[in-house]
């Protein structure tokens, strides 16, 4: 088992387009972190000129870790009082300039902000802690921007390689034999419909979530190696992405708690990818009906006229790789949190369309 399973790793990693995909990914991670995060100007009011003013690089980052270690600690009142004087003093200061200089100033503050924002009532009174965060004893505020933007990356450019990875490099895995002829030697072997499908499947998921890792290892070090990885322990709600979230997570616990639900969206793409595969007679069908099945969930919003089916949606694999944006806002199905309605679904998936390849592998009718 373990030699069927380099060989048909090494074919996955020896095709042209695995390697293409690789090199494209660690360039395109590379070029989002520099021309959209660490070389991104910001603009802000700059109150000893009067004028606005542009930071970027690591004068962006000391902006940044002076900002969050004002209102650093335990969230109170008294903290939400501070954020709440903090925009009006600004207010006070740019009274008289243009919108610009307005915005830029006020928006220095804004993780601080959103978390005000959420805690006013209409009214203009403030919310109780246990009715904003029912999940949570504390809220612990402080710099995390290392960690809010791996996350972010996760959630954005690795998602989509990963799963444009999977769809490209696996749809051949058994569509490319067919289409060659190649399976009336291959199914006539002794373990050609048995042992080898389940050394395919391995092979694929080694690939694939090796892949995964190499590109999360090299965010990481871009990030924290930049950002710093202050932070680990404040929780969510620190950030503006995450203000009105109610679970009770720290950055690091939301980390590893993505990796597993990545992993798992991973598999399940895969395994899917896998049977169409299986399925089909060539590569480019098996290759059109992935993209197809895989990226079908995100293309349409049923939020308002089926919400329902937008809430099935909402679990399917890719949504595991997006998953920063399901930490966003807590949603529920009967009572159950989303991330474990989603766990055990693409579980369920995984098993299903195991078993499924292996019926259809099995049941291949070879052609001369």
């Amino acid at each position: 088992m373990n030699d069927m399973i380099k060989v048909e790793r090494e074919k996955i990693l020896s095709r042209k387009p695995t390697r293409f995909l690789f090199i494209m990914g660690i360039v395109l991670i590379v070029a989002n972190f520099f021309f959209f995060q660490f070389n991104y100007n910001s603009a802000f009011y700059n109150y000893d000129s009067g004028e606005m003013d542009l930071v970027s690089g690591f004068d962006a980052i000391k902006q940044r870790k002076e900002t969050a270690a004002l209102f650093e600690g335990e969230l109170s009142e008294s903290t939400l009082s501070m954020i709440k004087q903090k925009i009006a003093d600004v207010k006070t200061i740019t009274a008289g300039q243009d919108e610009n200089a307005v915005f830029s100033a006020t928006h220095v503050y804004r993780d601080q902000a959103a978390i005000l924002e959420y805690m006013t009532n209409p009214d203009g009174s403030l919310k109780s802690f246990d009715e904003a965060y029912p999940n949570s004893h504390s809220i612990i505020l402080g710099y995390c921007d290392g960690w809010d933007k791996l996350l972010s990356g996760m959630g954005s450019v690795i998602s989509l390689l990963i799963c444009v990875f999977v769809v490209i490099t696996l749809s051949p895995v058994f569509a490319e034999e067919y289409s060659h002829h190649t399976d009336s030697v291959i199914y006539s072997a002794r373990y050609g419909r048995t042992k080898l499908v389940t050394a395919k499947v391995i092979a694929s998921l080694e690939a694939v979530i090796g892949m995964y890792v190499i590109f999360l290892i090299f965010n990481f070090v871009l990030y924290g190696g930049t950002y710093g990885l202050q932070g680990w322990n404040v929780n969510i709600q620190s950030s503006l992405h995450y203000a009105s979230s109610t679970y009770n997570l720290t950055f690091l616990q939301m980390f590893l708690c993505s990796v597993v639900l990545n992993i798992l969206g991973i598999a399940a793409l895969t395994i899917i990818t896998l049977f169409l595969s299986a399925k089909m007679n060539t590569p480019v069908s098996a290759l059109i009906t992935s993209c197809g099945v895989c990226f079908l969930p995100v293309l349409f919003d049923f939020s308002d006229s089926v919400p329902l089916l937008q809430k099935v949606q909402e679990i399917c694999p890719i949504f595991m790789l997006h998953i920063n944006g399901v930490f966003a806002a807590m949603k529920t199905y009967m009572g159950v949190a989303q991330p474990i309605v989603m766990v055990i679904f693409n579980v369920g998936v995984v098993l299903m369309f195991y078993m499924l390849t292996k019926s259809t592998s099995k049941r291949h009718q070879v052609t001369g």
